[in-house]
């Protein structure tokens, strides 16, 4: 084979393997997606700082839990749909961690990224865990589990996705007890509640949010305590 030749098809190769591999690390979408950051007291650092991130049910109970932390603490929110297996995620992240000195991490994801199965989910755990060790060393960190979903024509019925619910947070479980995190149990808090779910099973009624925004306060008052 001549050497132009060789040179040709090597360079075919390379350029349909690149071509794969981007294809394999483009992240899996939802239709919608989205983010919603809310700094308070960006400006000020008087208080302790306290980062809730997950999705939009932080975006629920954050009131509860701001309002429990007035005048203890300075409370940021980071929500969005992203999956923490979307390097998108972790870029999102870090930009809050590198701009702000938080003293407790209040996280979860789970309830997003149902394109991913939960192998993907165990194998996105080692970059988050790395990003907040970089970016945040000195804060102490509380995972959240997901809460569950029930069926919207039925809320007395758990839904049929809340199966992998319970796995993620079965894997997310082994993974802070090996790291020696605390656990929010969110999950166990509502899964006997269904009063306290909104009508499309996912999100929650004032009470729900209200039942967690205290929960999630005592946690994190809790560790700002044992600064």
């Amino acid at each position: 084979m001549c050497r132009m030749c060789a040179f040709a098809i090597g360079l075919t190769l390379a350029s349909t393997l690149g071509t794969r591999a981007v294809a394999e690390d483009k992240p899996i979408l939802e239709r919608i997606e989205w983010s919603d950051v809310w700094v308070v007291d960006a400006d000020r650092d008087e208080l302790p700082r306290v980062l809730l991130a997950g999705d939009s049910i932080v975006k629920g109970y954050y009131d509860s839990v701001s309002r429990a932390l007035e005048g203890k603490a300075s409370v940021a929110r980071y929500a969005t749909s992203k999956f923490m297996g979307n390097p998108d995620y972790l870029a999102e992240l870090e930009i809050l961690l590198k701009g702000y000195d938080f003293d407790v991490i209040h996280i979860n994801n789970g309830l997003h990224g149902w394109g991913y199965t939960e192998e993907q989910y165990r194998e996105s755990f080692p970059a988050l865990l790395e990003s907040l060790k970089k970016c945040a060393p000195d804060a102490k960190v509380i995972w959240a589990m997901s809460t569950p979903i029930r069926k919207s024509d039925d809320l007395s019925q758990l839904d049929e996705k809340d199966v992998r619910l319970v796995e993620r947070n079965r894997i997310a479980g082994e993974i802070m007890a090996e790291h020696e995190f605390p656990v929010n149990d969110l999950y166990t808090l509502v899964v006997d509640h269904p009063e306290y779910f909104a009508q499309d099973g996912v999100h929650f009624s004032e009470q729900g949010r209200i039942a967690q925004g205290q929960q999630v306060a005592a946690m994190v008052e809790e560790a700002l305590g044992k600064e």
